[in-house]
């Protein structure tokens, strides 16, 4: 039912890498931290890399508006960002990747 900030880049990866043909969109997971925030982490694909997509720099953008910190690297990255926060982190993000791919 809970999967732990430690682990939950890791599980993105498993299922990111389980949709055999699907990968068109990056996979975002969140985590409950303790201290009351949550844990984001995403992973995508080369071919969306090759097209434009940069996670460290679009979850260290979003993050920091919602007043929370992101970063890592163009196909792994994570963030913490305050609880309540994640409907609009993920508006966020998706805007941000779809400008990326433009």
């Amino acid at each position: 039912n809970h999967i732990r900030d430690t682990v939950v880049g890791i599980i993105a990866g498993i299922i990111l890498h389980s949709r055999e043909g699907k990968n068109d969109a990056p996979i975002i997971g969140f985590a409950n931290k303790e201290g009351g925030e949550i844990k984001a982490s995403a992973r995508t694909t080369a071919p969306l890399v090759n097209r434009g997509v940069d996670l460290s720099k679009a979850m260290q953008k979003v993050a920091d508006r919602l007043g929370g910190t992101g970063g890592g690297h163009e196909m792994a990255a994570g963030a913490t960002i305050p609880r309540g926060t994640e409907d609009e982190f993920l508006k966020m993000l998706d805007k941000e990747i779809r400008n990326q791919l433009t």
